[in-house]
């Protein structure tokens, strides 16, 4: 693990953890991303050691649609063309904080490649039936929901 990457990792976790003390809440929008293979992009951090839906969290003030649209254009180069559709609201409890990650469809934009974020690792489209092994498991309960149609569960 690069110096960077340990930097991001201890980061993380120390703000996390300040936020669960002072009882901050989180937003975090992510998005289902399917081109026209009806494949899915997932992202991996840097500082994490699984695949996750490409997203963020909220600056001041700002939408979670915003949010979305800034946080895909910075880690992966996509903008998105037709306006996304909401999937669902989760609430998640992550190193002792309330998290609600906010889960929208995009399946129209345009993506420029080989744009670099210091974020993430690696970016990779992956057809349903065949998911990388280290998917994290709330990615991949949001991908069979959709996918397999079932309900959105409550919680993440």
């Amino acid at each position: 693990m690069s110096l960077i990457n340990l930097f991001h990792k201890v980061t993380h976790r120390l703000v996390r953890k300040w936020q669960a003390m002072v009882g901050v809440v989180t937003i975090g929008p992510r998005a289902i991303i399917l081109n026209q293979d009806n494949q899915v992009l997932l992202v991996k951090h840097t500082y994490q050691s699984h695949w996750y839906l490409p997203g963020g969290g909220l600056k001041k003030g700002e939408s979670a649609k915003a949010a979305l649209l800034r946080e895909l254009k910075e880690e992966v180069g996509l903008t998105v063309l037709v306006e996304p559709h909401l999937f669902c609201i989760y609430h998640h409890t992550y190193l002792g904080v309330n998290d609600y990650p906010i889960i929208y469809i995009v399946k129209n934009f345009h993506i420029t490649p080989n744009v670099s974020s210091p974020e993430i690792e690696r970016v990779n489209w992956f057809s349903y039936d065949n998911l990388p092994d280290k998917i994290s498991p709330g990615t991949k309960r949001r991908l069979d929901e959709y996918f397999t149609n079932l309900a959105p569960a409550e919680r993440w």
